[in-house]
C-alpha cells in the first residue's frame, strides 16, 4: 500500500467528471478503478468526507506496491502536476476580467479545482469515447463493460479492456448484441485499422497536437470530439478543448455577447429547438470562443474545460 497526502485531488468528483467510465465507488470513500488489464483500489479520507474541495488536502491510500505506484498509477492520475498553479492563474484571470462569462468561470474552478484530468490508455479512450456519442453515462458504462466481458481477459471477478485484436478477429458480426447500434461499425473498423496502421502509444505522445489530431481523425467514428476527448484524455494534450453539447451550451450561453446572440437568433423560427441553435455556430466558431475567452491558460486549457465540464453537469 502506498499512502499520500494530495492537494487538489478528489476521486468522487474525478469518477463523475465524464472523463472515465470503469471507476466505481462500491462504499463511501473506496474506489476501483480499471485500466486495459489492471486493477486498483483506492481510499480518501478527509475531514470531512463530503468536502474535499480543492484546497483541502485528503489522505489517499492506494492499495498497490510501490513500484507499480511509481511506473503507471503517479503518472495515471497525472500527480506530477502542480494544479495548485493553474488554481492561482485562474483566481487571476476571473478577477480582472469582467466579462459575463467571469463569474461561471470562478465557481467552476472553485468547484473543480481537485479535478485531476487522467492519462488513460489511448485505444481504451478511442473506443469508449467512439461509445459515448449519443449516450449518458450510465448507458455507456454498461456498454462498455459488456464489451470487456465479452472480449476482455478474466481476472477472478472482473475482465481487463478489450484488446484491438480480440475484437477485430470476432469480425464485423462479433460486437453485436451489445447495444452500441451504429457503433458496432464504428468500433470494429477501428480495431483494424489501428492493428494495421496504428502509431504506437509512445510515437503518438510525441507528436505535435494537429498531427495527433488528424491521425485520431482519420478513424471510422472520429470526428473533432471524440478526437479531442482522445487527445485529452488518453495522449496526454492538455491543451485540448473537447466540444460536445453542454460546452456549446456554456459557450454560447456564457461567453457569447448579447450582440453576438441577437445576430445568430435573428430571423430564426421561435420554436427552434436549443441543439438547432447551438448548431448554428460551426466547431471553429466555437474555437473562436474558446481562444478568446481561455488565453490564460494556454497550455492546459484542457484541464480548464474539465472544470466547468463538471461543475455544469453536477449543477
Amino acid at each position: 500500500m502506498v499512502s499520500k497526502t494530495i492537494p487538489y485531488f478528489n476521486l468522487r468528483k474525478i469518477m463523475n467528471s465524464g472523463q472515465i467510465f470503469r471507476m466505481y465507488e462500491p462504499e463511501a470513500g473506496r474506489f476501483v478503478v480499471f485500466s486495459g488489464n489492471k486493477r486498483l483500489e483506492l481510499c480518501q479520507h478527509f475531514d470531512d468526507s463530503e468536502k474535499g474541495h480543492g484546497t483541502e488536502i485528503g489522505t489517499v491510500e492506494f492499495m498497490c506496491s510501490q513500484k507499480e505506484f511509481d511506473e503507471y498509477w503517479e503518472n495515471y492520475f497525472d500527480l506530477k502536476r502542480n494544479y495548485g498553479a493553474i488554481v492561482q492563474t485562474a483566481k487571476n484571470h476571473y478577477q480582472k476580467v469582467k466579462n459575463s462569462g467571469a463569474e461561471f468561470l470562478k465557481k467552476s474552478c472553485e468547484y473543480g479545482a481537485d479535478i485531476r484530468v487522467l492519462k488513460q490508455d489511448i485505444w481504451e479512450m478511442m473506443i469508449s469515447f467512439i461509445i459515448s456519442q449519443q449516450k449518458q453515462i450510465p448507458s455507456i458504462r454498461k456498454c462498455i463493460e459488456a464489451l470487456c466481458e465479452r472480449f476482455g481477459e478474466k481476472h477472478s471477478s472482473w475482465y481487463g479492456f478489450p484488446t484491438p485484436e480480440s475484437i477485430a478477429s470476432a469480425g464485423p458480426d462479433g460486437v453485436k448484441g451489445l447495444s452500441l447500434g451504429y457503433r458496432e461499425r464504428y468500433i470494429y473498423e477501428t480495431a483494424v485499422k489501428y492493428l494495421t496502421d496504428g502509431i504506437s502509444d509512445d510515437k503518438l505522445r510525441t507528436m505535435p497536437a494537429d498531427e495527433v489530431k488528424k491521425y485520431l481523425c482519420s478513424f471510422t467514428g472520429i470526428g473533432d470530439k471524440v478526437a479531442d476527448c482522445v487527445a485529452l484524455f488518453g495522449v496526454g494534450l492538455v491543451d485540448s478543448f473537447p466540444i460536445d453539447v453542454h460546452i456549446k451550451d456554456i459557450l454560447y450561453r456564457e461567453f457569447v455577447s448579447d450582440k453576438t446572440k441577437n445576430r445568430i437568433e435573428k430571423n430564426i423560427a421561435n420554436d427552434i429547438s436549443h441543439k438547432k441553435l447551438l448548431d448554428r455556430l460551426s466547431y471553429s466558431d466555437y474555437m473562436q470562443i474558446i481562444n478568446d475567452n481561455f488565453s490564460a491558460f494556454d497550455g492546459v486549457k484542457g484541464i480548464v474545460q474539465q472544470w466547468i465540464f463538471a461543475y455544469e453537469i453536477a449543477k
